[in-house]
């Protein structure tokens, strides 16, 4: 069967992945010009780290692993408050692991190496018979292909396309996040330091052989800002963190030079369906939990084997599979959406004006060291048993 993947993530490439081992013709379509590299830390937990092994990349990621040796929690004006492991701060525990995006995507890709990949374009229709599925790109010519997989992300295109506008299936939380890279001036050495209260953190690090420092911001605001008006999510990014100390001033100056720059809104994906006819979406595009939940690569790469293990077994019967891969899934994404929401609760707790949320502020300003390391790991617990809340098949 030809199957066209949406997307060069975790999720697109660890199912192209599976696809060809499972004895499929798998085609994948990228709108940027070259694969992604760099980004942001992610961690890969739980049941994802024998999908790790399944696919013989488990102690590559292992050595390409941000190595993060601790992390200072500081106060608005950069009192060190409190100092943790790297692992007990980024939610890690036993075999867990924390790796930048863009070096996992760079060993995934290099474990299939004869894969046909169409990178700068993008698709612009998707027709379905009972036979086939037509694909028209924006540049290339118009393709026809037995399936449709949409891996490309919370802003999924394929899910514009065959389901319907974002805004019937997005919940956001009204928390932003940001991301961008710096001179590590600092001179950090896989070291991390994060100012943190409730509704807003900023925080820097660099990781194993890094000569460079990344900068995120998260938030909570109800102003809304247009997806691409980069200049519009950089004042308000200003606005909110104008006041704070230590070295966020320098970061905000640093922003607008930026080379690289992500902001988006933490939400989820939440749908009836992952699959319409031969169309199914994975990973984001599907079942977001928001970078919340801390899960979302781990939820690619577990649904990618599932998916293309249920299509192996169903000998191509896609509805069967796409059946089946809702089975098996839906109870494994519930958890972990639900932890993604009990953390943005948590995180946006200054907006709801009662009894708790006066007495965590207060607990905040009185022990903002304790309080903090008792929320990472109250959170640590809860993310060990979402992570873990799948037994997966031997598709193999």
């Amino acid at each position: 069967m030809r199957v066209l993947i949406s997307g060069a993530g975790p999720a697109g490439l660890s199912t192209a992945y599976w696809l060809k081992i499972n004895g499929f013709t798998p085609t994948l379509v990228e709108s940027a010009p070259a694969l992604l590299t760099g980004g942001y830390k992610i961690d890969v937990r739980g049941a994802a780290l024998q999908i790790l092994k399944y696919m013989g990349i488990y102690d590559t990621v292992v050595a390409a692993n941000t190595d993060m040796q601790g992390a200072l929690l500081i106060d608005k004006n950069g009192k060190v408050i409190n100092k943790m492991s790297g692992d007990a701060f980024g939610h890690r525990m036993g075999s867990d692991q924390e790796i930048m995006r863009g070096t996992l995507c760079q060993i995934l890709i290099d474990q299939i190496p004869d894969l046909e990949i169409i990178f700068g374009d993008s698709i612009q229709a998707i027709s379905q018979t009972n036979e086939s599925v037509q694909v028209e790109f924006k540049k290339n010519k118009p393709r026809t292909f037995d399936l449709v997989i949409g891996a490309d992300g919370l802003h999924s295109n394929v899910r514009q396309l065959v389901f319907g506008d974002e805004s019937r299936f997005s919940q956001e939380f009204g928390i932003h996040l940001c991301v961008f890279t710096v001179p590590n001036y600092l001179n950090l050495d896989r070291m991390e330091i994060q100012y943190t209260e409730l509704g807003r953190a900023a925080a820097v690090w660099s990781t194993r052989n890094d000569t460079t420092a990344r900068v995120s911001f998260a938030f909570v605001s109800n102003i809304h800002v247009e997806p691409r008006n980069r200049e519009a999510q950089q004042q308000l990014v200003r606005t909110v963190f104008e006041d704070v100390g230590w070295e966020v001033p320098k970061f905000l100056k640093m922003m607008s030079e930026a080379p690289d720059f992500y902001f988006d809104v933490a939400a989820q994906i939440r749908m009836e369906h992952w699959s319409k006819g031969r169309v199914v979406l994975l990973g984001d595009a599907g079942y977001c939990a928001s970078p919340m939940s801390g899960q979302g690569s781990s939820l690619a790469l577990i649904g990618a084997y599932v998916l293309a293990g249920e299509l192996a077994l169903a000998k191509g019967d896609y509805q069967t599979a796409f059946n089946q891969f809702e089975q098996e899934m839906r109870p494994f994404i519930n958890v972990n959406q639900e932890l993604g929401v009990k953390a943005a609760k948590l995180f946006s707790s200054q907006e709801n004006k009662n009894l708790l949320t006066w007495l965590l502020m207060k607990l905040m300003h009185i022990a903002p060291a304790s309080m903090i390391e008792f929320f990472i790991n109250r959170s640590t617990r809860r993310i060990q048993q979402a992570a873990n809340a799948i037994t997966l098949k031997d598709y193999k």
